[in-house]
């Protein structure tokens, strides 16, 4: 009985023990259960609240894109994090920004942003765009090409985002990305609101600028004076400049930018500097003060010290005064032109600003002559630049010669010719650095530069109360497939003289080239300027200008002539072409003149279209 009671005992123990060990691995294994997911939620909470406290609108959409790649990058590791966001208007995703977690050695590396596309040794390097039907319904493992891929759609549609190369996630790992997904429909709508509206502002704000600096420029003789110094100094890669006049007991300096306050101080205080800019001049035009003239020991404090500076002065008249233009200039590291071209590009400007101002100075009575001086300044845009040199003419007769071509009435030609001269007068009312900037805009510094077209036909209609004049200024850079701006205007809904310009622009964009490019052959130019026509140009204003160009050429009797004398092809102006002995040599092609003046206009022999054309006639291969 004793046994049986033992046993029972025993069994019971047993199975107390048993139960107890069950309890406690339970408990243990809730615990760690529990450890877990407290863990996740910190890692939860920390994720959120890196959001909620490093996103900041005003920082910039590619900047906070980052900072959620950067989160991104925190949970899976790959080589590289490409966020996209959806543009409404063309109905694709455009890359916003790229982070590349490691370099080729493995170490930390630092973000990209902005459509900086990574390196060449880097083996996935994402599209600037990808089509609206990318993103798919959830997140997955695709390929593009051989590169393994993780696509990360954002709910809604906004924004898409790359993980790669990557072949596989864990579960845990999906289920971070998820959550960390769950909270960015919010913040990327609140980022691209952001975005646009800021955008908008900025609009609004360059607008209501341009609008009043072009305004001050009619009556203001201050106003022109800064702007074509300003223009001129930026196109030349200048940062100093000042105007100055000869008044009673001193001078004036009513333009003054880029110099040291020492300086300033010297101009604006120092009689003697005054007096030896004039006496630099005596009876030219330009003159040249180097470093270290002895003639000129006061104008040595206007020099910086280093490299081979010189002073660059330039007369003109303002009225019944004389007023000097003054630049300082290193010859060889800012401009990359020799002091001849120099001279030759402010002798035109100080004669263009001479014009500017005379009849500035007569149609303040007379607000019927603002078509000239709307021309005049069209010119003092052109020859600021030897690679603009004559160009609003160009853009006038061409467009004159397609109005003709294609039967229009002579209103009609005479509208379209003036607003091909005009087309680019807009961009006074835009800042110098923005007009004049080499390179690839920035999406801001692209929409500021778009407004010059509304900002030109402001003036345009303004000013003498054409409105088909102002339209053709207005969408002269719509496409015929309807992706253009301003309006976005499609095929017949673009005025026709909008239409002819477009095609003269797109023209003279490839036969005239830029310091940063050359230019095309002008039959290269013609095959492409074909090529355009329908999705971007009007296939009608193309063709009437390729027939114009083939009867034209078609007319010459030797391959061994121009289509005409240089100065004319190219409408440069007489002070640029007066010191060339080309100019006015009818009987010789210009390529054939020893020492001619191309350079002085931006051009070369072997590249220049005059050239080009002609050896195109000829047969013969252009360079």
């Amino acid at each position: 009985m004793l046994s049986q009671v033992l046993d029972l005992y025993h069994t019971y123990m047993e199975l107390i023990l048993v139960t107890v060990g069950a309890l406690f691995l339970l408990s243990f294994v809730l615990l760690l259960w529990q450890r877990r997911v407290r863990r996740r939620a910190a890692v939860q909470l920390d994720q959120t609240t890196r959001l909620l406290r490093h996103v900041k609108p005003s920082a910039g959409v590619e900047n906070n894109l980052n900072i959620i790649l950067e989160i991104y990058s925190g949970i899976l590791d790959a080589y590289g994090y490409a966020f996209y966001v959806m543009d409404d208007a063309q109905q694709k995703y455009l890359l916003k920004a790229v982070r590349h977690l490691h370099d080729d050695k493995g170490k930390k590396a630092a973000p990209s942003y902005n459509r900086l596309a990574p390196d060449k040794k880097e083996t996935y390097q994402p599209p600037i765009s990808l089509p609206a039907n990318a993103a798919g319904q959830s997140m997955e493992l695709i390929k593009e090409g051989e590169v393994p891929l993780l696509t990360i759609p954002i709910k809604g549609g906004k924004g898409l985002i790359r993980i790669g190369p990557l072949s596989s996630i864990s579960g845990k790992t999906r289920a971070q990305l998820t959550f960390v997904n769950d909270l960015l429909p919010q913040v990327v709508d609140m980022l691209v609101d952001t975005d646009r509206m800021k955008i908008q502002t900025d609009l609004v704000v360059t607008s209501e600028h341009a609008l009043r600096s072009v305004s001050s420029m009619a009556l203001n003789s201050e106003a022109v004076m800064k702007k074509a110094l300003g223009m001129f100094a930026t196109s030349m890669g200048i940062v100093d400049g000042f105007v100055m006049f000869q008044q009673t007991g001193g001078f004036q300096v009513p333009v003054l930018f880029g110099w040291t306050g020492e300086q300033e101080q010297k101009i604006l205080r120092n009689r003697e500097v005054g007096t030896q800019l004039w006496r630099a001049l005596e009876h030219r035009e330009v003159a040249v003060v180097r470093k270290g003239d002895s003639k000129y020991p006061m104008l040595a404090g206007l020099m910086n010290g280093y490299g081979d500076e010189l002073l660059l002065i330039g007369k003109f008249i303002d009225g019944v005064r004389s007023g000097l233009m003054v630049t300082r200039v290193d010859a060889q590291m800012e401009t990359g032109l020799t002091e001849d071209q120099l001279s030759t590009s402010i002798r035109s400007l100080s004669k263009q600003l001479t014009k500017l101002l005379r009849i500035q100075n007569s149609i303040k009575p007379m607000t019927n002559s603002y078509v000239e001086l709307m021309k005049l300044l069209s010119r003092t845009i052109d020859d600021l630049n030897p690679y603009t040199v004559g160009y609003s003419e160009l853009m006038s007769r061409y467009s004159i010669i397609i109005a003709q071509e294609m039967g229009l009435s002579q209103r009609d030609i005479q509208e379209v010719a003036l607003a091909a001269y005009l087309s680019n007068i807009g961009v006074l009312g835009l800042s110098e650095d923005l007009y004049l900037k080499e390179g690839k805009f920035s999406e801001v510094e692209y929409e500021k530069m778009k407004l010059h077209v509304d900002v030109g036909a402001e003036i345009v209609e303004m000013l003498i109360g054409s409105k088909s004049v102002a339209d053709n200024i207005r969408y002269h850079h719509e496409r015929m497939d309807g992706h253009g701006y301003p309006a976005g205007l499609r095929g017949a809904d673009i005025p026709v003289g909008a239409r002819i310009i477009a095609v003269v622009q797109t023209f003279l964009a490839k036969i005239n080239g830029r310091k940063y490019r050359t230019p095309l052959s002008f039959d290269k130019a013609l095959e492409l300027l074909k090529s355009s026509a329908g999705a971007q140009l009007d296939p009608q204003a193309v063709d009437a200008l390729v027939r114009w160009f083939q009867r034209k050429r078609g007319a010459i009797r030797t391959t061994d002539r121009a289509l005409g004398p240089c100065w004319e092809m190219t409408c440069s102006s007489a002070e640029v072409c007066a010191t060339c002995p080309a100019y006015g040599q009818t009987h010789l092609n210009c390529w054939d003149v020893n020492k001619n003046n191309c350079q002085a206009h931006g051009k070369s022999c072997e590249s220049c279209f005059v050239y080009t054309e002609a050896m195109g006639r000829r047969g013969t291969k252009a360079i």
